[in-house]
């Protein structure tokens, strides 16, 4: 964790750690953890930070330590260009959907919100605009039957789709009726990885909270 580089970043935009905690929704003391190294920086924190900074999402994780500056950008594009990317919000939306998720069993380190954003699981229930709480820790234990956010790499272009599937050990499978899900993937731990471990989702729109 590079805390001067954020620290640094933060003075030149003349932000501060309100700021970023605005951002996220949560509470400046949060923020002080996070650049203290006392609290992990999550997904939903590295959004929040490349937010206000108005840096690339990528160079915030790669900062930040959460992964190398290849496997971060890879992952960074994946977010968007996925069926799922990490929430953001501001102000009373963002507030809102963190006090959901904290009922539901979030704000926990590495217990992120997301949101949907295709139709690659649509028919299990899952909608875009939907929020999903999703669980980073869980991804090693993932079991069958379970829905998780999934990491598609491309060796090729060096870059990695993020993916919104059941997973049927040991393959990930869509419920759309839409051609482009419906490709089967076999997860290796190396082209295909399983992320996390979806435990809650709820409608943004209509507040109606599911259990998946």
């Amino acid at each position: 964790m590079e805390a001067d580089w954020f620290r640094r970043q933060l003075k030149i935009k003349r932000k501060t750690a309100e700021d970023v905690a605005l951002a996220a929704g949560r509470h400046r003391s949060n923020v002080s953890h996070i650049l203290a190294g006392k609290q992990a920086m999550s997904l939903d924190w590295a959004r929040a930070f490349a937010e206000v900074m108005d840096a690339p999402l990528d160079e915030v994780m790669s900062h930040a330590g959460m992964l190398d500056q290849p496997t971060a950008r890879a992952v960074a594009h994946g977010f968007s260009d996925g069926d799922a990317a990490p929430f953001v919000g501001q102000g009373g939306k963002a507030q809102k959907t963190q006090s959901i998720a904290e009922i539901m069993g979030g704000g926990k380190p590495g217990v992120d919100v997301w949101t949907v954003r295709t139709n690659a699981l649509c028919l299990a229930g899952y909608l875009p605009g939907d929020a999903i709480l999703v669980d980073t820790n869980a991804a090693e234990r993932a079991r069958s039957g379970d829905t998780v956010i999934a990491q598609h790499y491309d060796a090729q272009s060096g870059t990695a789709k993020t993916l919104l599937r059941r997973f049927e050990t040991p393959v990930l499978v869509a419920a759309s009726p839409e051609q482009e899900h419906q490709r089967v993937l076999f997860v290796d731990g190396q082209n295909v990885v399983v992320r996390g471990v979806i435990l809650a989702s709820w409608r943004q729109r209509s507040d109606r909270h599911t259990q998946p």
